[in-house]
């Protein structure tokens, strides 16, 4: 069985869980502030309703929740299995990527789903806030392809998160088929985004609608985040781009330092940080020191060396 795993947080589970169909869907549990303001992933001892399957791998079930900072509340893959009536897998992020790695060799593929194409980033590029669970996913699939397990990403909907400008995404993918990294190219079919369409419906993404808009007809300049992003809207969004994680290892420096440093997410924030990476995890504890969003990414670009 395949297993489609959210690597990006928030809402990339929502795509992940309609393009799957029958096959299996996880995600890397972090959810947006708006979600979850308590900072960082959310750690194991908060899941509720969950079955452990040992080495960092849970199953969630339509019943499961999040008990965290005195909220209760369901994750997007949470939230995906109520809509979907299927349990989904939730992987955990304060595990070295190699351990994590080997609780995933269990499934025959595994395809790590980012929505936007931030893991084509460097890291640390100007507009680029969420850098640290791709990087980290990137690694984990690096891993797996490593122990010679099958494992692919998957970027859907490129700019679709409104944080790396398309064009530059484009030109990075470029360089990454130069190097034989691009594995090809798929479509949303009719019976994904009807999936999709329920899921946006029920629950909290923007980036994942995105695709849905392109489809309806809909072309041109969309705002995300209360205006803080601008994403373009036409039918790119509900394109994928297969890539080799081996391959893309090399031209993403984030997920390089955690990968050769076999990082849990937490500690890789620190040394990020030391590299002139700050990452959401910063921005998320700039957030829950009282800042406003816009005075806390601006605080963040201080730290920012390309």
């Amino acid at each position: 069985m395949t297993l489609f795993l959210a690597i990006g947080g928030g809402g990339d589970v929502i795509m992940a869980a309609a393009i799957a169909g029958d096959d299996a869907v996880g995600q890397i549990p972090w959810e947006r502030y708006v979600v979850d303001p308590t900072p960082g992933p959310v750690p194991p001892d908060a899941l509720r309703e969950v079955v452990e399957l040992g080495g960092g791998l849970y199953l969630a079930t339509p019943r499961s929740y999040v008990e965290r900072g005195g909220r209760r509340f369901k994750t997007q893959g949470m939230c995906a299995a109520g809509a979907l009536g299927k349990s989904i897998y939730i992987v955990d992020p304060y595990r070295k990527p190699s351990e994590l790695a080997k609780a995933l060799a269990r499934f025959g593929k595994v395809v790590g789903v980012d929505v936007g194409g931030d893991v084509l980033g460097v890291g640390c590029e100007e507009s680029l806030g969420s850098p640290l669970a791709d990087a980290y996913g990137l690694a984990v699939l690096a891993k797996l392809a490593e122990a010679g397990a099958a494992a692919e990403l998957l970027v859907m909907s490129p700019g679709a998160d409104g944080e790396l400008d398309r064009r530059y995404i484009m030109q990075r993918v470029a360089e990454v088929a130069r190097e034989g990294g691009l594995l090809g190219v798929v479509g949303l079919s009719r019976e994904q985004a009807a999936v999709l369409e329920r899921l946006v419906e029920r629950c909290v993404t923007e980036a994942s609608a995105v695709a849905l808009r392109a489809l309806r007809g809909e072309y041109g300049v969309y705002t995300l985040r209360g205006g803080l992003r601008r994403v373009e809207v036409d039918i790119c969004a509900a394109v994928g781009l297969r890539l080799e994680p081996r391959v893309l290892l090399k031209f993403n420096r984030a997920a390089r330092v955690i990968y050769e440093g076999d990082l849990p997410i937490d500690k890789a924030a620190d040394v990020l940080l030391e590299e002139g990476i700050p990452t959401e995890l910063h921005l998320e504890r700039l957030l829950a020191s009282g800042l406003e969003p816009r005075q806390a990414i601006e605080e963040l670009r201080k730290y920012k060396r390309c």
